[in-house]
């Protein structure tokens, strides 16, 4: 009982932590999209907590902020933030210690910038609305990826993982 209370409070603080790196935190990337924190996030998130948790994380924190700011993109975000999070380990005494998450965030932005194509493509215009969104989508990624890698090492290099036993 103690770990799952454990887990549901990290649960809450990330995915409040993602909600404000989206709110609060957004540069616009000149392609109609903007760069956040909120992806590297969810990937740290997915490299701390047990699935069921993470999945959670990445579903509700940028779900949450869809709902706010643009409703109309919530059932995508609460399906592909979550199978992006299944592209990483929580095994390991450290978050880049297994290579499947040093190759998980590269996977990860992969899935959201196909599936978020796909979705533009269905909302906006077919093919044209996909293409449109693309280079968005792949600065998206990569500073996603920038992010995590920045964060992780900090996180390994401070212990935090084994401090806070997750």
């Amino acid at each position: 009982m103690q770990s799952h209370l454990r887990y549901l409070v990290i649960s809450a603080m990330f995915i409040a932590l993602i909600f404000l790196a989206i709110f609060q935190f957004s540069v616009p990337n000149g392609f109609g999209g903007f760069i956040h924190f909120g992806d590297s996030l969810i990937f740290v998130a997915a490299t701390l907590l047990p699935a069921p948790y993470s999945l959670f994380v990445a579903a509700l924190g940028p779900g949450l902020f869809n709902l706010a700011r643009g409703p109309i993109w919530f059932p995508f975000t609460i399906v592909i933030k979550p199978l992006m999070a299944l592209c990483f380990s929580r095994n390991g005494e450290r978050i880049l210690g297994p290579i499947r998450n040093r190759i998980a965030p590269f996977l990860a932005a992969g899935i959201n910038t196909g599936l978020y194509f796909l979705a533009n493509m269905f909302l906006f215009d077919g093919w044209a609305g996909g293409v449109a969104a693309l280079p968005g989508l792949v600065i998206q990624g990569v500073g996603s990826i920038i992010f995590f890698f920045i964060i992780a090492f900090a996180l390994d290099m401070s212990g935090a993982k084994k401090r806070f036993e997750l």
